[in-house]
């Protein structure tokens, strides 16, 4: 029986009117061999078949799913995202879901519209039936992220914590020198409260070579706090807003591969804006430097150079130079350890602002599961304080547990518990700080 013939008994027509019963083909009959010639690869044929069950039932989900597959087969893309669109709309079924949603995603790979094709692959990944299904879906997200001009990153978090403000431990502040003691109230003692934090990067490619990479970046974070009810109590007239942080950076970057490299140099450039407690802080320009080394398939080694010059809003300005370098191992048996180092120096007029620094830090992620933990270690003496005809010295102590939470995912974020014990020891009995925190970020699982 020809396409044509099939058409028409399935609609009910024949040449002399409407069709006996036993010589009409039946939806699911149609259906299947629509599919046949699909995969036989004539797309047009199952195209025709796809259209004559959509005009029985206009909300037929696999005709419209196999209409939008024998679309893309020819090449007509846009009739094929309207086809999976109005399958996704229709669809009741994960399986169905899934289907549309991979379809849709295609389609508009095609088109060069990656940005709205990794959308869908991401409702594609929330739909998936099986861990290989949704490994597939991530290996396509790559691919178009490769393809992508534009590229983008979001993170969400939200953690308690004991010492919002970076509160002291101690009552009572003793300045040198002087024969009084001044007691520490108010917001000068530690605030508990919720941190929320939302930061996210866009980054667009301007040119691409075969050993080179221009790119133009937007970064941006807030951070804001809801204060708890015995904060409140502390300060009454306080809001968590008055302790919150923003931060907007415009940005160039270039990645260069040496001929003959394995390892690209970054170079970036960027100019930003910080406000703390809705108020304009500082401006900011940062130049950088980062250069990888791979030693073997096991050993990764790092270094980073960057300069800043910061611009506070009553007109006080400093500059910065950090240095660091940090080593990685992967173990045989799994597992990843790693070391890092770093120092910075700032150069300012006026007392504790200046300061040099120095800090290690060491970390263990364990295999499979993705948990990490790391301790950090930082040094700070500044050489002109208010408080001590010495050097002010300020020891920070962090230590950080990361665990990602198994088998929960939301179109392809996962959550992580964040886990964070800090603790500032100083001679000034002002910045002896501790905080503890517990937060929750979600963040791209691909």
């Amino acid at each position: 029986m020809t396409v044509a013939a099939l058409v028409a008994a399935a609609l009910g027509f024949g040449a002399g009117g409407a069709a006996r019963a036993q010589d009409g083909v039946s939806p699911e009959a149609l259906m299947t061999a629509a599919a046949g010639a699909l995969a036989a690869g004539d797309a047009g044929a199952a195209a025709v078949m796809a259209d004559a069950l959509l005009e029985r039932d206009a909300a037929d989900v696999p005709a419209l799913i196999l209409r939008a597959e024998s679309a893309i087969a020819m090449g007509d893309y846009e009739s094929g995202l309207n086809a999976a669109r109005r399958a996704w709309a229709a669809a009741e079924v994960e399986p169905a879901r899934y289907a549309s949603a991979r379809l849709a995603a295609l389609a508009l790979s095609q088109q060069e519209a990656h940005t709205r094709s990794q959308f869908w692959l991401r409702r594609a990944r929330q739909h998936a039936p099986n861990p290989a299904e949704a490994q597939s879906v991530a290996e396509d997200y790559a691919y178009v992220r490769r393809l992508n001009p534009l590229s983008f990153q979001l993170e969400f978090n939200v953690a308690p914590s004991d010492n919002i403000n970076n509160g002291t431990t101690n009552e009572t502040l003793t300045i040198e020198g002087l024969p009084f003691t001044f007691l520490l109230t108010g917001d000068s003692q530690p605030l508990s409260g919720t941190e929320f934090t939302l930061g996210g990067n866009l980054r667009y490619k301007l040119r691409e070579g075969a050993r080179s990479l221009t790119y133009a970046e937007v970064t941006g974070f807030g951070r804001t706090y809801r204060l708890s009810s015995e904060a409140k109590d502390l300060v009454p007239d306080a809001q968590g807003s008055d302790y919150a942080e923003a931060q907007l950076t415009f940005g160039l970057g270039h990645f260069w591969l040496p001929a003959g490299g394995r390892d690209p140099w970054q170079f970036d450039l960027s100019r930003g804006r910080f406000w703390y407690g809705g108020e304009p802080y500082l401006d900011f320009l940062r130049a950088g430097v980062t250069r990888p080394v791979t030693l073997s398939e096991s050993d990764r080694l790092r270094f980073g150079a960057t300069w800043e010059t910061l611009e506070e809003t009553d007109g006080d300005t400093s500059e910065a130079l950090a240095l660091r370098a940090s080593w990685e191992h992967v173990f045989d048996g799994g597992g990843v350890l790693s070391l890092g180092l770093r120092g910075r120096v700032v150069e300012a007029e006026g007392l504790d602002k200046a300061y040099e620094a120095r800090a290690v830090t060491l970390g263990w992620q364990f295999s499979g599961s993705g948990i990490s933990v790391a301790y950090d270690l930082e040094e700070r003496n500044y050489d002109e304080s208010l408080f001590v005809i010495d050097t002010r010295t300020d020891t920070r102590h962090a230590l950080r547990l990361a665990v990602p939470v198994p088998q929960v995912e939301v179109y392809g974020f996962r959550p992580v518990i964040n886990a964070e014990r800090t603790r500032t020891e100083s001679n000034v009995s002002r910045f002896d700080t501790e905080s503890t925190g517990v937060g929750l970020t979600f963040r791209s699982a691909f």
